[in-house]
């Protein structure tokens, strides 16, 4: 009996160390867990607030990326890769339909206002052959918060775009003091305005704004460089609007002369100056409609800037900002089509070049100046 309880006391004496070592291991077990399950939980929060972070900074250069945007923000931006998508073949047909016509027929080659409009034509081919495919891809990026497809191609559609922008702005400029030139300056404007000096500053003009570009991505801050370009191209606009109120008001005078002036002049003049004077309003009206496009499409860009100069980076100025960009991708496409329609030379050496399926594009440089 005595023996029964001792054995009885030595296997309770076992079991409750046991129990103890037992409980003693599977505290230290759960705390071992535990202190890896926080280091889990921590690496996990570290790496989802790095996501998080790089997300909402996910930008490249002067590139910002505000994120955030709403589902109807994100329709509109995907609304503009559609659209762009949709112009950038015909912008590059029709502008390089209207390089190749303009630069193989002499006859348009030696009409100074013509090296212009190859100038702005090839600045539009650059829209559609570089600047809207990597807006699209740009825009795409943005919305699938893709950095790849954000950054490179959304620096290099932004120094592509604001250099065709300038030549575009200066061409147009430049179409205008020659229209009032040609206006204000009768038989010397041969002598002043030439084929050689146009095509001096057509080149001049493209280093120029190269740098202003492309400035940057060497240092210049972006704030700095939207500013100053916002402030040149309204004073642009200014001009051109300057410039041709002066020369609707010479036109306005000249035809008080011309019909004060009819009976005394003899029947060679009066059967041809009001021909050479139909050329000039055609002419002049070309370019009205070249630059009213051109306030037409920039202007909404230009409101959209000067938005971000006061309030900053927000989802809502992204949004607007890719829209009217796509306007001012838009003008590239519609300028070549006003040329075609304007212009009866252009128009006809065109047909020329496609041939209607009859002629090859060798007989370009054939087209006469009569046409």
């Amino acid at each position: 009996m005595h023996k029964s309880s001792c054995s009885l006391l030595l296997l309770r004496g076992i079991g409750s160390h046991i129990d103890f070592v037992s409980s003693y291991w599977l505290l230290y077990i759960t705390r071992k867990n535990t202190n890896i399950l926080r280091r889990i939980n921590s690496n996990l929060l570290t790496d989802m607030k790095g996501n998080i972070s790089a997300r909402d900074s996910m930008d490249c250069s002067f590139l910002d990326f505000t994120g955030n945007s709403t589902k109807f923000q994100d329709a509109l931006k995907i609304f503009t890769c559609v659209v762009n998508s949709i112009l950038v073949l015909p912008t590059v047909l029709l502008n390089g339909l209207a390089i190749i016509t303009i630069w193989k027929t002499p006859s348009l080659r030696s009409v100074p206002s013509n090296i212009l409009l190859l100038c702005l034509t090839c600045a539009d081919f650059m829209n559609g052959m570089i600047t809207q495919p990597l807006a699209v891809i740009h825009v795409v990026g943005e919305i699938t918060w893709n950095d790849r497809l954000f950054c490179v191609p959304g620096v290099l559609m932004e120094s592509v775009a604001w250099f065709a922008s300038g030549i575009s702005g200066t061409t147009v400029l430049a179409l205008s003091v020659d229209r009032f030139l040609a206006v204000h300056m009768h038989l010397r404007y041969n002598e002043i305005v030439t084929v050689f000096r146009t095509s001096i500053f057509a080149v001049a003009i493209w280093p120029l704004f190269t740098v202003n570009a492309f400035s940057r991505l060497i240092g210049m801050n972006n704030h700095l460089f939207i500013t100053t370009n916002v402030v040149v191209i309204l004073a642009c606009l200014v001009a051109i609007m300057l410039i041709y109120y002066k020369i609707f008001k010479i036109v306005s005078h000249h035809k008080v002369q011309i019909q004060a002036q009819m009976a005394s002049v003899s029947q060679f003049h009066t059967s041809s100056r009001p021909t050479d004077d139909a050329k000039a309003s055609k002419s002049l009206m070309t370019v009205v409609y070249i630059v009213g496009l051109f306030w037409l499409c920039y202007l909404p860009f230009i409101c959209v800037l000067v938005s971000y100069l006061v309030v900053g980076i927000t989802p809502s100025f992204r949004t607007a900002y890719c829209v009217t960009a796509t306007i001012v991708f838009t003008n590239s496409v519609i300028n070549p089509g006003l040329y075609c329609w304007r212009v009866s030379e252009i128009r006809h050496a065109l047909l020329k070049c496609v041939g209607r399926g009859k002629e090859n594009t060798s007989s370009c440089g054939r087209t006469n100046s009569n046409k």
